[in-house]
Formats: structure tokens, sequence, C-alpha cells
């Protein structure tokens, strides 16, 4: 039985975006799983509820929870964040599980790696590898939440997430292979126009993200169909979602 889990904390995502996750995944996994939810606020969620019962993790680091010791039953473990697309069968997805943590690899970033010298936060501890999903065994990497756990106040100060805590302090990684999942904002692969389509930057009405893209104008935004999956890793707002819908429909 696959353990399928996502997580859901504060007011970032609702019930709405859980349940659309879950409806996608009983589409395009044919594997028997279990579907889980890691929330503080389980209020019309579809899932078999995990309950978040301390606030001292805030945002992307209740991810880490996840490697606790028996945080779900034996078996394969699947991670999906919440702000994904799941565009065709995923099922082959489980043919990367090893005794190392499988993440997903940013081709569409090259060889991108910074120290942490930088006083830029966005710049400093930078890499190519991104948690949106996931997949390891239950259980097996009980490692990672315990090195964290040791020093949880000075990692979450230090990294900007953690896709760059996992990069930055050394675990064993494994990652999915070129051409199975895309970003919605970068595409696949760098520099790579090709499935990109131009939108005017004026479309979003989000005043925080108006002022991270105030350089731009127009901005490319990607949609490639015959891929597996499209990670939602920058700006987003409903209508970028638009067109995804048939996938959970």
């Amino acid at each position: 039985m696959i353990n399928v889990i996502c997580v859901k904390w504060g007011n970032k995502y609702s019930h709405k975006d859980v349940n659309r996750l879950h409806i996608m995944v009983k589409k395009y996994l044919s594997t028997p799983f279990t579907f889980y939810c890691y929330t503080d606020d389980p209020t019309n969620v579809d899932a078999n509820i995990i309950k978040i019962k301390s606030n001292y993790l805030e945002t992307y680091w209740n991810k880490l929870a996840m490697f606790q010791n028996n945080f779900v039953p034996n078996g394969p473990c699947l991670y999906f964040d919440l702000d994904l697309v799941i565009q065709n069968p995923i099922d082959t997805l489980l043919n990367y599980l090893s005794d190392n943590l499988t993440m997903i690899k940013c081709y569409w970033k090259g060889n991108t790696i910074t120290d942490g010298s930088s006083k830029n936060e966005k710049n400093r501890w930078d890499m190519n590898v991104n948690s949106s999903v996931l997949l390891w065994k239950s259980n097996s990497l009980t490692n990672i939440w315990e090195h964290f756990y040791k020093n949880a106040d000075y990692f979450m100060v230090e990294y900007k997430g953690i896709d760059r805590f996992l990069f930055h302090e050394k675990f064993k990684l494994n990652y999915f292979s070129e051409g199975l999942i895309y970003s919605r904002l970068n595409g696949e692969k760098e520099k790579d126009f090709t499935y990109g389509k131009m939108y005017d930057i004026n479309l979003f009405k989000n005043v925080k993200t108006r002022i991270l893209m105030k350089d731009f104008k127009k901005i490319y935004l990607y949609h490639i169909p015959e891929r597996m999956i499209c990670i939602f890793n920058g700006p987003t707002e409903d209508w970028t979602y638009k067109e995804f819908e048939n996938y959970w429909s």
C-alpha cells in the first residue's frame, strides 16, 4: 500500500486544494494507496487526517515532520505539494523508490549552486532541487528529522526552505528523470521557451507578486500536456490554473 501524503498548514491553502489533489491522485495512480493530509485544520478535508499538534514549525518546515518514526504505516511514501497538477498516470514514479530520498531535479536551473555568503536570503544557499514531489520508504529516513530537530531554530533561519536544507546538509538524494516533471513558471530546460506562452504581467493582481515581477512587462508560463506533473513553484493566482482544470474535473 502506498502512503500518499500532503501537508496543509495555515491559510495559504484550503481544503479545496487538498481535495483537488486527492481527485487527481485517484485519477492518475492505479496502485492501491491511502491518502493522508498532515494539517492543523482538517475542516472539510477529504483525507485520512494526521493532526499537527504543535505550532512550533511553520509553512514548508512542517514537511520535515513526515520523516519522523511511525508517521505513517510501513511502505512507500509519495508526497505532493498542494499547488501542483498531475497530468498523466504517475505509477512509474514508484520505480524511483530507493534507500535514499528521491526528489525533483530542477533541470531548468542548470547547475545553480551557491553558498551561504550572500546577504540576500534568496541568493544564499541556492541549488537546483525541488521538494514538490518526494518519494521514500517510511521509517527509513528518520535521520533527516533528527538532524533538523536538533538545531531547528538555526536551520529555519539559515535556509530558505527545506529544499536548500536537504541539499546543503548533504543528505543522500536521488532524482526523478528529466522529462517527467516541469515548472509552470520555468518550463523544463534552462532558457527553453519552446512550450512557453507569454502573458501580460498586469494579469497578476496580488501586490506581492507585482513587486516581485516589477522588472518584467510580460512573463512566460508553461503547459506541457505530455509530461506527468506540472509544479507551480512561483507566483500563482487562480487564473494560472484555468487551462489545467480538465486534469481534476
